[in-house]
């Protein structure tokens, strides 16, 4: 299979959790934060497949296990999320799930590392597995579910950029590049919904 089953993934989702509370990889908040974060993502995708005619579940297990790759702690592991992820689901035969943990952080995959706060190494290896995927609508609508939640609030696309900046310390060019690839990104969903996506998100 290309994705696990709903009943799979979240056994999977909750395994990530047990590991990361056993191990102490991330500290308790975080801990509520990751699941109110995935949940919501997985809860957002399904109902933007829902209004696109597409697979819901397949659309629901991806905004689950997006960040699955954050049971451990990447700056502690030197590895990116994204790629941990990814590496766990291949290893589980699971290779659509892989690539959305991979391709939600990246919403232009022809990114310059100067985009970005992350060290030069892991953006290079994700570039070269970017190479070879052609984005789909189940990595865009991972991509844009996964703006909504920030900290424990679901928010708005201005206000979780601004949570990005701060959290990631990131400079003025790389804050207005990421404001012009969120933007252009909501363009294209409302384009696929042929609507505002706000609308069928419930977004004030």
């Amino acid at each position: 299979m290309l994705f696990p089953s709903r009943s799979e993934a979240e056994k999977i989702w909750q395994n990530g959790i047990d590991f990361s509370r056993e191990h102490k990889t991330k500290s308790p908040q975080i801990d509520k934060e990751y699941i109110f974060h995935t949940t919501g993502v997985a809860r957002f995708s399904e109902r933007l497949a829902a209004h696109l005619k597409l697979n819901e579940e397949q659309a629901y297990v991806c905004g689950l296990l997006h960040d699955y790759g954050k049971r451990l702690n990447e700056r502690q592991e030197d590895r990116f999320h994204g790629l941990i992820g990814y590496d766990d689901m291949l290893e589980l035969g699971y290779p659509q799930a892989a690539r959305i943990c991979l391709t939600h952080s990246f919403i232009d995959k022809n990114f310059s590392n100067d985009d970005f706060s992350y060290p030069d190494h892991w953006l290079n290896e994700c570039r070269n597995l970017l190479k070879s995927i052609e984005y789909n609508e189940y990595d865009l609508i991972a991509q844009y579910c996964d703006l909504f939640f920030e900290g424990m609030e679901q928010t708005t696309l201005e206000r979780r950029i601004a949570g990005i900046a701060a959290r990631y310390n990131i400079n003025d060019a790389q804050r207005q590049n990421l404001e012009y690839t969120v933007f252009k990104l909501k363009k294209q969903i409302d384009k696929l919904c042929d609507c505002d996506s706000y609308k069928i998100l419930g977004i004030a």
